[in-house]
């Protein structure tokens, strides 16, 4: 029973330890991209603040536990919430220093921007705005999107989506919500934040890299299907290469009857195929 739970105990370090590593990278890669236009505005801020999304009393504010929806888990489940990863007592002295410099831009450009704001709430709008865009590349890699390899595999996810938050519409007591003419064709439901919407655009971004991969999984995958069929074909092989030899004895008014049958093996060539193999032995 202790092995068991030590056991368990590994596995959770390990996987908190690579989700955290995930973490840890998708901050170098947003503090260094210069690609993302991502124009989130204090309204989207707010509903994540409301919703719980985004949590400014622990650190990270936005990978807490009670963010679920992202992670596709079924309502049916009852395991109890991970730990949540954090990268904050991992960074670099440089990475600190980095992180308050994008900071500190997008505060200077709030205040620009908007002469009338609370000085508190032009802080934390300028945190939420690097803390989204980490986020962002955090899910490049482990969102639901990572789950389509073309076009078609995120149309039929964005279809199925759709249904799910129409089932949820029917059990709500709030008044479902019309969206505009042909809006299931390219929006995404109860994305009020824009996350998903931005995620699709990291996702199209990374096309080429994805069909490469792909290509290349498909041509590993050939090659296994090969190995697989020469192995089968040689096992087919041993198992119908036999010789049967069948022992007589003669009886009373000429009645043979057989006494035995005795399998005996024949060598077999790996070279040889299976259709020559058993033409040969008349089978």
């Amino acid at each position: 029973m202790k092995d068991t739970i030590l056991d368990t105990r590994t596995q959770e370090k390990a996987l908190k330890d690579a989700s955290e590593k995930e973490l840890l990278e998708a901050l170098n890669q947003a503090l260094q991209c210069e690609n993302c236009q991502i124009a989130v505005t204090k309204d989207i801020m707010t509903i994540d603040i409301d919703n719980g999304n985004y949590n400014v009393k622990q650190y990270p504010p936005f990978f807490q536990s009670n963010i679920r929806s992202d992670e596709s888990i079924s309502p049916l489940d009852t395991t109890a919430p991970s730990e949540d990863p954090t990268y904050w007592n991992n960074m670099s002295l440089s990475q600190r220093q980095r992180y308050y410099e994008v900071v500190e831009q997008n505060l200077n450009k709030v205040l620009d921007e908007t002469k009338k704001i609370d000085p508190e709430v032009a802080v934390l709008f300028a945190h939420y705005q690097v803390d989204y865009h980490v986020r962002q590349h955090y899910l490049a890699g482990r969102g639901v999107l990572t789950l389509c390899r073309d076009n078609s595999d995120l149309q039929q996810l964005r279809k199925w989506q759709w249904k799910m938050s129409d089932i949820d519409s029917t059990c709500s007591s709030e008044p479902a919500k019309t969206e505009p003419a042909g809006a299931r064709q390219w929006s995404w439901p109860s994305d009020q934040n824009l996350e998903l919407t931005y995620q699709h655009v990291m996702w199209k971004r990374s096309s080429r890299a994805r069909l490469k991969r792909v290509r290349e999984v498909r041509a590993r995958w050939a090659i296994i299907m090969e190995e697989r069929r020469k192995q089968r074909e040689l096992l087919l092989l041993k198992q119908g290469a036999t010789l049967t030899v069948k022992l007589y004895c003669r009886g009373e008014l000429w009645d043979i009857r057989t006494l035995r049958n005795i399998v005996s093996p024949v060598p077999t060539v790996p070279s040889v195929r299976v259709g020559r193999a058993t033409r040969s032995m008349g089978l």
